[in-house]
């Protein structure tokens, strides 16, 4: 397959932030904004209402997700948002 730079990230793929104060932390890809931006959420710190902008180059692919389109992992993520503050 090549370098992880040749990995082109999808919509529903997870990937791991590799720059930037929140180095370390693993997104979804919610949206593709151009050859070089997407948009990102955690559930936590960055939800789907206000996703993260962030350089496909400064993210590392993980793996695929199941889902089909942005709207069912946005529903995933809202999901899990929802369970989480129920747990609090």
């Amino acid at each position: 397959m090549g370098k992880l730079s040749d990995v082109k990230l999808c919509v529903g793929d997870m990937a791991v932030s590799l720059a930037g104060h929140d180095g370390g932390r693993l997104y979804v890809v919610v949206a593709e904004l151009n050859e070089d931006f997407v948009l990102v959420a955690d559930g936590k710190y960055r939800h789907t209402d206000n996703p993260k902008q962030k350089r496909r180059k400064h993210l590392k692919f993980v793996c695929k997700t199941d889902a089909i389109d942005d709207l069912t992992i946005a529903a995933q993520i809202r999901s899990a948002e929802e369970n989480n503050a129920k747990r609090r």
